[in-house]
This record gives C-alpha cells, structure tokens and sequence, in this order.
C-alpha cells in the first residue's frame, strides 16, 4: 500500500503529532486502564497500535532523537537538558519539513535548549512557537521557578488558563487560520502528566471518588484533561476536512514518572518493569499509535520494533519527501512495516539511560547494560524480564553487546558535557 493522494491544495499529507510527558504502558485505555482516554483509545480504533515502540527514560534525549533521528547518547544527551543545548550543526526533523515547503508548527513543551535564540524552536525549523521552553512549569502560572516560562514567538506572554487548555486552543487557531495552499506539520507536545500534575478540580474530585490513591489523582486528572485536548484538536481537524489528508502520531516521551515501578497493572495488563529514568521495558516501552484513514488500516498492531530515533526517517517517508540531514541517521524508515504491518530487517535500537546504563534491542532480545552487569531477555516471550537468559544464549549476548561499544566510549567521554547539560539529573 502506498500513501493515498491528498487534495489538490494539499500535494502532501498534514502530519500531526501528539506527546504526552512521563506517561506509562499501562496509563491509556487501550491498555486496560481506568484512566478515560477515548480519544487517543479512538485513534488506536481508527488506526495502529505500536506494541514495540521505545524512547529513551528522559523526556530530552526521547526528543532529541525525535528531533534529529540520531542517537542522543552521540551529544552527551542521557538526561534532562539544562543550560546545555543540542548541538547546532545538528539538522532537526521540522527544518527537513520547513525546506519541503510545510507550514511548521510547534505548541508545547520544548526542552532541547535555552541558552539563546539560536537554539530555541524557531530557530530550528518551527515557523510558530507557543509554549514553554523549560521541563518544569506550574500549569496554571505557566511560572518555572521564580520565572515565566511561556512565549509565542520568542516574546513572553502572560496569560490566564490551564496549559493544557491554551495549548489545545493555540493548534486550533492554527489549523484555522493557516495557509491552505501548504501542508502542516503540527507538533504538540503537552507538559502533562509531568509533576505537578495539576487539573481542573472537577477531574481531581472524579479520581477522588474512584477511589485513586492520593499519588495517582492528579495523573489520572491530567491524563484526561490532555486527552480531552486532543479531542478538541481531533475535532477541529476534522471541520477543517483534513482527516483523510492527515497522518496523526500519538506517543509518551518516556515511562511513567508516577514511581520507580511505573503504575501497577491491573488483571490482564502487561505488566512491565521500570519507570522514568530506567531502561527497563517500563522506562523505554511506550503506547504509541499512528493513524491515516485510507492508508494505515483500522484497529491493527505492529509488533515492529520502532524507536524514537526512527520518527524522522520514518515521517520523511510517510510524507514523500527527502530528508534534508547532512550526518547520518541512526534511526531507520519503518514506513513500509507500519502500513503493510510486516515485520522488515533493521539494525539494533540502542537506548541510552540517565546512570550510564544501556539497553540493546533486537528482534525479541534486549541486553541491559550497566553497573558492570549484563543481562539477556527475550521481551517477545517474557516482557516484564523476569529471566535473565545471558547463559543460555551467550553468543547473542556477546554480538548485541558489540553494538555499545561506540556508544560507550561515547558516553564517556562526554561524561563532562552530559552533566553540564543536567544529564545526571531529573527534572
């Protein structure tokens, strides 16, 4: 199947895509959670759920590699960036989009540098920017700190309201207002349910009466106020008639930040171990879902291994066009195993932790590295790691062990830069 041809104003598909902040496996619908997600549970309905989608365990290095396609361990970058910045000479995913001729556009969170204009979102392909540059803010002062953190365009502006609200508001008076001749690239990354996980007091008082523990009230609360804002966003898509022209992405940055164990499985969920900051299967595996009706066939899963690394190559794909990156990707176009739904030969994932730890992932196996230890799981067969099997299969240990052999040294020798970066610490 190929991408289906768009209308005569739009020569190429809207590409809009969704990220939630510390949200983990078992926190969306689909999952079997009680947190009320209809919204992104509808475009699994409507689309495809990716059951092998990875990140990395920190909300900076997830977005760099989405942003450049390349490893972030390559930059130092294993934690939350602070005064450190994605180094210049690197090509981001939206100025590939921006040379093609879309209209770019970015509503959210940014957290990949700070330290001047040359490194803030419209500098790096985004012709319009809403939203905060930092990790932490209060979601209803927009304040990070002692300061504000919230601008349009490089300008601060004071204004009332729920972030999660403004940010749905802002995509919306984009997608009106924008210039039908082009397409739209249209990246919304939310704060929430990032600490401190503030809602409407209506969603805390429903959780409240569920019976959530006090720790998981304001999550739940913020998860579904996000998720109501996408529906907005859905919506106003499709007054827009673009729905059919659209390609929309829905993923979280990194596991749950809700505990160092992620949020408990009920019966009959996956249950997977970790959360933020780990490369256990709870840090790094995802929900994650695409959809694009009359492309990408309905209520389906791919069981492909994708990472955060491959969204470039991937989108660029999708979208016809070539991407415009000088240094080589370490992602991968899976283009062709989403809409076929057929695994494709790809080289290893390779997940870059907080601590100097590692995880390598290839076909069912994964190798987690770190403190001087090694081990060996075969996450198809056993994904919460509850076996290691590194003395049963030592030969596939050694050959995905040779994959962190650059990235160490890497990572080594960066040790320096990462920490002046805020790599050693969380947000």
């Amino acid at each position: 199947m190929v991408p289906a041809q768009s209308t005569a104003t739009s020569p190429k598909p809207h590409i809009v895509m969704f990220v939630s902040d510390d949200m983990g496996w078992n926190e969306v619908g689909y999952h079997g959670s009680k947190i009320a997600t209809p919204h992104i549970d509808g475009l699994a309905k409507e689309g495809v759920q990716l059951d092998r989608f990875y990140v990395h365990p920190i909300c900076s290095p997830t977005r760099t590699a989405l942003m450049t396609g390349r490893s972030p361990a390559r930059f130092g970058i294993t934690g939350p960036i602070g005064r450190g910045v994605v180094p210049l000479d690197e090509h981001f995913l939206p100025q590939t989009f921006q040379k093609a001729g879309y209209q770019t556009f970015m509503v959210g969170k940014w957290h990949l540098g700070e330290r001047s204009d040359d490194h803030a979102p419209n500098a790096r392909g985004f012709d319009h920017f809403y939203g905060c540059l930092g990790g932490v803010i209060d979601y209803y002062t927009h304040r990070r700190g002692r300061g504000l953190d919230w601008q349009r365009n490089g300008k601060p502006v004071i204004e009332e309201g729920y972030s999660t609200d403004l940010f749905a508001a802002e995509a919306i008076r984009l997608l009106k207002n924008r210039d039908q001749k082009k397409s739209v690239f249209l990246y919304l990354p939310f704060n929430a349910p990032h600490q401190p996980a503030q809602a409407p007091d209506v969603l805390i008082q429903k959780y409240k009466k569920l019976g959530f523990s006090s720790r998981a009230i304001g999550r739940a609360a913020a998860i579904e106020a996000m998720d109501a804002a996408m529906g907005r966003v859905l919506a106003a898509i499709k007054a827009e008639g673009m729905a059919k022209d659209t390609l929309v992405m829905f993923f979280c940055d990194n596991g749950s930040g809700g505990g160092s164990r992620g949020p408990r499985a009920l019966p009959g969920q996956l249950s997977l171990r970790g959360g933020k900051g780990s490369v256990l299967e709870g840090g790094i595996r995802v929900p994650a879902v695409f959809r694009w009706p009359g492309v990408i066939r309905a209520g389906t899963t791919c069981s492909q291994l994708i990472s955060a690394q491959d969204l470039f190559p991937t989108f660029a794909a999708a979208a016809g066009i070539k991407p415009a990156n000088q240094k080589p990707f370490d992602g991968v176009n899976c283009w062709p195993a989403i809409i076929q739904n057929k695994p494709m030969k790809r080289p290893p994932v390779i997940v870059a932790g907080p601590s100097g730890d590692f995880a390598v992932l290839h076909d069912q196996w994964k190798l987690t590295w770190g403190q001087g230890q090694v081990r060996l799981y075969n996450v198809k067969d056993d994904p919460a790691e509850s076996k290691d099997v590194t003395l049963d299969h030592p030969e596939v240990a050694a050959k995905l062990a040779d994959n962190l052999a650059p990235f160490s040294k890497l990572n080594i020798s960066n040790q320096e830069r990462g920490a002046r970066q805020g790599g050693g610490r969380r947000p």
